[in-house]
C-alpha cells in the first residue's frame, strides 16, 4: 500500500512538471511570435525558417487543453470500470491525444511519452500487454525527434523563435528547458526503478507465501493421516467391543448349556433334547448379533435396542441356555433410549451376565434397571465368586469407554457375590420440546449408588 501511495505521488510530480514544460514551451513560441509581428522583424523571422508557423499566439491554449484531455482519458483508464473494448478505446484516444499535443508543441518536446509511459505501465500488469506498450512508445519518443520529423513535414521548432532574443536569453531559454527535461527524465527513472523494486517485493512475498502454503498443506496432510488412523483405530476397537460382547456372551451361554446337557445325559436324557433345542435358538439368535457386529452396522438402529422387551428375551435366553437363575426389575419401558444409549444399556446387562457365568461361577443373577431423577441406573448382581483385587479386563474396560461417551460413570463391587453398577446420563424427549434435548438436576454422576441387598 505504501508502495503505490509513493507511485502515485511520483506520478502526480510528473504530470505537474510536464504541465509547466508545455506552459513554459508554449508561451515562448506564443510570446516569442507576438513579439516578431509588433516589432516588424516579421521578415527576417520568415527569413530563417522552412515553413510558415500555423497559429503561433493559439498554441497555449491548444497545448494545454491537449494535455488536460490527455490527464482525462489517463484518469478514465485508472479507474478501470468500464468493459475491455471500452478500455481499449481510451488507451488509442491517450495515444492520439500524445501525437497532436507534440505537434502542437511542434516536436519541441518528447517527455510527456514518459509519463504516459510511466501512468499505463503502473496500470498494465500483464506482461505481455506491458511488452507491447513499451514497444509503442519507444517508437513515438523516437520518431517525436525533430530533426528526424522536419524532413518529412516542414515546421518551426522551438529553438528557430530564439533567433529573436540576444544570447543571453536564448541560451537562459534553452538552459531551462533542458533542465526541466532532465528533471522529468530522473522522475520517470525514479518511477520505473520503484516499480521494479516493488514487483520484486510482490515476487518474493509470492514465494514466501507459497512456501508457507506449501508447510501448512503437509501439516493438513499430516493431520489428515493421523485422523484418518484415529478413526481406524477407533472403528477396530467398536467392531472389537461389538463382537466381544456378543460372541463372549453366546459362547459362554451355549457352553454353560453344554455343560448342562453332559450333566444332563446320565440323570435325565430326556431333558437333554429341550436344552438342545433352546441352545440351538440361542446359537441362531447369536449368529445375527455376530453378523450385526462384523458388518459393523452402527449407523442403523437394530430392532432389539428399540424396547425393554430384549433385555428380558436375553435373560430369558440366559437363564435357559445356561440353568442360571436369572431375576429382572427394571423400568425400560418408562422411558425411551435413544440409539447409544439402548445399546450401552443392552451391552452392561449382556457382559455383566457373561462375567458372571464364566468368570464368577454364579448360579444367580439379579438385574435391577432404575431411574435416579434424570439418570438411568443399571445394576447387575451375582452370587459368584467375586474376586478380591479385580482387574479390569478386555470387557469391563470396554463398559466403562461406553458409559464414558454418555457421561456416566461405572463401578464395580465384590461383596456378596459381584456387583456392577452404572449411572447413565441418558437425553430425555420432553413433550414439548419435540426431540430436543433436555436435562433437570439428578443426581450426581460421581455418586456411586447403593450397593444392594446379597441374593
Amino acid at each position: 500500500m505504501y508502495d503505490k501511495k509513493v507511485q502515485r505521488m511520483l506520478l502526480e510530480m510528473m504530470a505537474a512538471l510536464n504541465l509547466v514544460i508545455i506552459l513554459f514551451l508554449s508561451m515562448t513560441i506564443g510570446i516569442t511570435a507576438e513579439r516578431i509581428a509588433q516589432s516588424g522583424q516579421a521578415r527576417a523571422f520568415f527569413d530563417q525558417v522552412s515553413a510558415v508557423p500555423n497559429s503561433p499566439r493559439a498554441t497555449p491554449i491548444i497545448a494545454v487543453s491537449l494535455f488536460l484531455l490527455l490527464l482525462g482519458t489517463m484518469a478514465l483508464i485508472r479507474r478501470n470500470d468500464g468493459t475491455p473494448f471500452r478500455q481499449k478505446l481510451l488507451v488509442a484516444a491517450t495515444l492520439v491525444l500524445l501525437i497532436a499535443l507534440m505537434a502542437a508543441l511542434r516536436m519541441s518536446y518528447a517527455g510527456v511519452v514518459l509519463l504516459v509511459a510511466a501512468e499505463l505501465l503502473v496500470f498494465f500488469e500483464s506482461r505481455r500487454t506491458q511488452t507491447i506498450f513499451i514497444g509503442i512508445m519507444t517508437v513515438l519518443f523516437l520518431c517525436s525527434d525533430y530533426d528526424l520529423i522536419s524532413l518529412q513535414i516542414p515546421m518551426v521548432s522551438f529553438q528557430d523563435y530564439l533567433f529573436y532574443y540576444n544570447t543571453n536569453t536564448a541560451n537562459l531559454l534553452i538552459s531551462t528547458k533542458n533542465v526541466l527535461i532532465s528533471i522529468n527524465m530522473l522522475l520517470f527513472i525514479t518511477v520505473i526503478v520503484q516499480m521494479s523494486l516493488q514487483r520484486s517485493a510482490e515476487h518474493e512475498k509470492v514465494i514466501r507465501l507459497n512456501a508457507e502454503l506449501g508447510e501448512a498443506n503437509q501439516r493438513i496432510m499430516a493431520y489428515a493421516i493421523e485422523s484418518e488412523r484415529s478413526a481406524a483405530i477407533h472403528e477396530r476397537n467398536r467392531i472389537a467391543r461389538e463382537i466381544h460382547d456378543s460372541i463372549g456372551h453366546i459362547l459362554t451361554s451355549i457352553s454353560a448349556g453344554l455343560d448342562a446337557c453332559i450333566t444332563l445325559t446320565d440323570r435325565s436324557p430326556e431333558h437333554v433334547r429341550e436344552h438342545l433345542v433352546v441352545l440351538a435358538d440361542v446359537s441362531r439368535s447369536g449368529l445375527q448379533e455376530v453378523r450385526r457386529s462384523v458388518h459393523a452396522l452402527g449407523a442403523e438402529q437394530p430392532e432389539h435396542l428399540v424396547t425393554a422387551e430384549v433385555v428380558r428375551k436375553m435373560a430369558r435366553d440366559t437363564e435357559a441356555a445356561s440353568g442360571v437363575r436369572v431375576t429382572l426389575d427394571s423400568m425400560l419401558d418408562q422411558v425411551e433410549l435413544q440409539m447409544d444409549e439402548a445399546d450401552t444399556v443392552y451391552r452392561i446387562v449382556q457382559e455383566s451376565m457373561t462375567n458372571a457365568i464364566k468368570h464368577g461361577g454364579a448360579t444367580e443373577i439379579s438385574i435391577r434397571i432404575k431411574l435416579e431423577g434424570r439418570w438411568l441406573v443399571v445394576i447387575v448382581h451375582d452370587n459368584g465368586s467375586g474376586c478380591e483385587d479385580c482387574q479390569k479386563g478386555f470387557g469391563l474396560r470396554h463398559m466403562e469407554e461406553r458409559v464414558a461417551l454418555l457421561g456416566g460413570r461405572l463401578r464395580v463391587k465384590s461383596f456378596c457375590g459381584f456387583t456392577v453398577m452404572a449411572r447413565l446420563n441418558i437425553r430425555w424427549r420432553d413433550e414439548n420440546d419435540q426431540g430436543i434435548d433436555s436435562r433437570r438436576p439428578g443426581a450426581d454422576p460421581a455418586k456411586p449408588a447403593n450397593c444392594p441387598e446379597c441374593v
